[in-house]
C-alpha cells in the first residue's frame, strides 16, 4: 500500500502518453507460454482431450468406407473393419440385425466421445487462458504502480488504458483461442494425414503436394496483418487518449465552446484507425481464397488420380471413400490454421505492447537491504541538492534543514523549483547530485513504505475516487473507524457539508469529486491527511484556487492539521505563510533568502518585492509623510 496521501489515486487522473512510434522487439509465443507453466496439469489435460478428439475424428473418417461398403454390399470385410479395431470386441458380421443395431451405437458413441473431448479441451484451455491473462494483468498493474513519476510525465492515460483493455483482450484471444486452435487443429490434421498415408501413400502424396505452396502466401499475409495490427493498436491508443482527455477536460471544453474542434480531432484519429483496419481486413480476407484455390486443386487432382486407379483395379473403393473422407475432414482444420494468423498476429502485436510496458525500467527502487525508517524525531536535511529533469538543472546545490516541529514556507516565482524540492522528500524523484535525509538517513537507504508512512501531502489538485465519502477518507488510513472519520471531518471543517449529503459518509461523490465544490474537495483531502496522522506534512498550494469564504474554512482546517507536525508549505499567497517559523525564498533553483516574515520584509530583498506586489497598500503607508 502506498503510504502517502496522494500517490495511488493520482494514477487514475494523471494524463500520460507512452510513445506510439516505438520499435517493437521480437516477441514470440514462447514468452506467453512461460505463463502457462504454473498451469501445466490443466494444460496437459486439455491436450489429452485434444488427442482424444483428433483420434475420434480420424476414426470417423476411417469408418466411412467400410460402413458404406457394408450397407451397400453387406460384405463381411466391411463389417470386420467396422468393429475389428476395438480390442476384445467380436461381432457376427453375417448377422445383419445385430450389425444394424450396433452401427448406430458405434456412431453415437464416437459422437459422444468427440463432444465430451471438445467440451473438455475448450473449458480447460479457456480456464488456463483466463488464469494466464489474470497474472499478466496483475503484473502490468504492479509495474504501472511501481513506475517512477517521470513515466507519468511522459505518458498518456488513454494509451496505457488501451494496453489494459484492447491489447489484453487481443492477447487473451491468442492464449485462450489461437493456442487452443493451433494445438487442436494441428493434432486433427496430423491424425487425418497419417490415416490418409496409411490408406494409400501414393494417393496421399499427390493430394498433399499443394500444401507447401500455401506457406508462401500465408507467411506474406501474416506479416501484413502484424504490421497493420501494430499501427491499429497505436491508433486505438490515440482514440482512448482523445476520450480520456475529453472526460478530464469537459468543463474547459464546454466553457471554451470547442466541441466541434474536439470532434474533428477525434474523427481524424478514428479515420486513421479505420484505414489501418481496412488494410488489415484485406490481408486477412486474401488468405481464404488462396486456401480455397489450393484446396480445389488438391481435391481435383485427387479425384482424377483416384478415378484412374479405381478403374484399373489398383485402388479399393472403400479405401478411396475413407481416404476422401479424411481429406475432406482435414480441409476445415487446415483452413482454420490458415486463418489463425488473423488472431495470432494481432495478438502478438498486442503482446509486444504489453511486454513493453511490463519491461519499462523503474527509476525509483529500494536498494537491497534498505532499512526501515522509524517515526520522524529530529530533522529533514537537504545537502547540496541538484536536480535535472534532462533539460538543464532545476535545483542548484540547495542546502536546507527543517527541524522537528518547524513550519517552513517555500516562496518564489512559478517554475523556481519549489515543488521539485518537495517532490524529493517522498522520493518521487531522486537528486541528480547531493542527498536528502531524514533523521540522518539518506532517503535512498530506507524502504519506500517506511519513508512515506512518515508523510502526508495536500496539494492544490485534489485527487478523489468515484466512490463514497467514507472510501475517500479512509484511503488515508484503511483501519480508521467511523468515529475516527467523523473526528477527522470535524477537524477539517468538513462535517457540516458531509451531514448535508444525501447519504452522508456513504454518498458517491463522482469522478474526481465532481459533485462537490472546490472547497469541499480540499477539506476532504485535509481530513484524509489528518487520518494518516503522519509526522511530516507537505502543503503544495493547498488554498490558491479557492474563494475567500472557502479559503477561510480551509485555512482553519489546515491549522488543525498542522498542529504538532513538521510542515513544509508552498504558497504564492504570502498571507498563508506569514506565521511560518521560517520562510525560504527560492529563485531559479537556489535558496536566495531565509528568515522570519518581519525580518525578510525589513531586508528589502526578493521577499520584500513579492510582499509589495501583493500588499501595495502597506508599502504606500510606509513611504507616506
Amino acid at each position: 500500500m502506498v503510504t502517502f496521501a496522494l500517490c495511488k489515486p493520482a494514477l487514475a487522473q494523471l494524463q500520460f502518453s507512452v510513445p506510439t512510434c516505438y520499435s517493437p522487439r521480437p516477441v514470440t509465443i514462447s514468452r506467453l507460454l512461460r505463463y502457462v507453466r504454473p498451469h501445466l496439469p490443466r494444460f496437459s489435460a486439455a491436450i489429452g482431450c485434444m488427442i482424444v478428439l483428433a483420434i475420434a475424428t480420424g476414426l470417423y473418417a476411417y469408418l466411412v468406407g467400410p460402413l458404406l461398403r457394408y450397407i451397400f454390399t453387406g460384405g463381411s470385410a466391411g463389417g470386420e473393419k467396422l468393429f475389428g479395431w476395438i480390442p476384445g470386441v467380436t461381432f457376427d458380421v453375417e448377422n445383419k440385425e445385430s450389425m444394424l443395431a450396433a452401427i448406430p451405437l458405434l456412431i453415437i458413441g464416437l459422437g459422444a466421445v468427440k463432444g465430451a473431448s471438445y467440451l473438455g479441451q475448450f473449458y480447460l484451455m479457456g480456464s488456463v487462458g483466463q488464469r494466464v491473462m489474470s497474472r499478466i494483468r496483475r503484473e502490468m498493474f504492479d509495474r504501472l504502480t511501481s513506475l517512477s513519476l517521470s513515466f507519468f510525465h511522459k505518458a498518456s492515460s488513454g494509451e496505457v488504458v488501451s494496453r489494459f483493455a484492447n491489447d489484453v483482450q487481443k492477447t487473451e484471444e491468442v492464449v485462450s483461442t489461437a493456442l487452443a486452435s493451433l494445438l487442436r487443429d494441428t493434432l486433427e490434421v496430423a491424425v487425418l494425414i497419417i490415416l490418409a498415408l496409411s490408406l494409400d501413400i501414393k494417393l496421399a502424396l499427390v493430394t498433399l503436394a499443394a500444401l507447401p505452396l500455401a506457406a508462401v502466401p500465408i507467411t506474406k499475409f501474416g506479416r501484413m496483418i502484424r504490421r497493420a495490427s501494430v499501427r491499429a493498436n497505436e491508433h486505438m491508443g490515440g482514440i482512448s487518449t482523445r476520450v480520456a482527455e475529453t472526460m478530464h477536460g469537459a468543463r474547459l471544453m464546454k466553457g471554451a465552446g470547442t466541441e466541434k474542434f474536439e470532434r474533428t480531432r477525434f474523427a481524424a484519429e478514428d479515420e486513421k484507425y479505420v484505414a489501418t483496419m481496412l488494410r488489415s481486413y484485406l490481408a486477412r480476407a486474401s488468405s481464404s481464397p488462396v486456401m480455397e484455390l489450393l484446396g480445389g486443386i488438391a481435391l481435383a487432382t485427387t479425384l482424377w488420380y483416384a478415378g484412374s486407379r479405381i478403374a484399373s483395379g489398383d485402388l479399393a473403393p472403400e479405401h478411396f471413400v475413407s481416404f476422401y473422407a479424411a481429406i475432406l475432414m482435414a480441409y476445415q482444420p487446415l483452413k482454420t490454421l490458415g486463418r489463425l494468423q488473423n488472431t495470432l498476429q494481432p495478438g502478438l502485436a498486442a503482446a509486444e505492447r504489453i511486454f513493453e510496458l511490463m519491461d519499462t525500467p523503474v527509476e525509483i527502487e529500494e536498494k537491497p537491504g534498505a532499512i526501515e525508517l522509524s517515526h520522524f524525531t529530529s530533522a529533514i536535511e537537504y545537502r547540496d541538492v541538484t536536480f535535472d529533469y534532462g533539460n538543464g538543472p532545476v535545483l542548484h546545490g540547495v542546502n536546507l534543514t527543517v527541524s522537528r516541529g518547524d513550519v517552513v514556507a517555500l516562496v518564489g516565482e512559478s517554475g523556481g523549483g519549489k515543488s521539485t524540492l518537495l517532490s524529493l522528500l517522498p522520493r518521487l524523484h531522486d537528486p541528480t547530485a547531493g542527498a536528502v535525509s531524514i533523521d540522518g538517513h539518506d532517503l535512498r537507504d530506507v524502504t519506500l513504505d517506511s519513508l512515506r508512512a512518515n508523510l502526508a501531502i495536500v496539494s492544490q489538485e485534489v485527487v478523489l475516487f468515484n466512490d463514497t465519502v467514507r472510501y475517500n477518507l479512509s484511503y488515508g488510513n484503511p483501519l480508521a473507524t467511523e468515529p475516527d472519520l467523523w473526528q477527522a471531518a470535524l477537524a477539517a471543517q468538513a462535517k457540516g457539508f458531509i451531514d448535508r449529503l444525501p447519504r452522508g459518509l456513504d454518498t458517491i461523490i463522482g469522478e474526481g469529486g465532481v459533485r462537490l465544490s472546490g472547497g469541499e474537495r480540499q477539506r476532504l483531502a485535509i481530513a484524509r491527511a489528518i487520518l494518516r496522522d503522519a509526522p511530516i506534512l507537505i502543503l503544495d498550494e493547498a488554498t490558491s484556487a479557492l474563494d475567500s469564504e472557502n479559503e477561510a474554512l480551509v485555512q482553519a482546517a489546515l491549522a488543525n492539521l498542522m498542529l504538532g507536525r513538521t510542515v513544509l508549505v508552498i504558497a504564492h499567497r504570502l498571507s498563508t505563510v506569514r506565521r511560518a517559523d521560517r520562510i525560504v525564498v527560492i529563485e531559479q533553483g537556489r535558496v536566495v533568502e531565509t528568515g522570519h516574515h518581519d525580518a525578510l520584509v525589513a531586508q528589502s530583498g526578493p521577499y520584500r518585492r513579492f510582499h509589495d506586489l501583493q500588499f501595495p497598500a502597506s508599502r504606500e503607508s510606509e513611504v507616506a509623510p
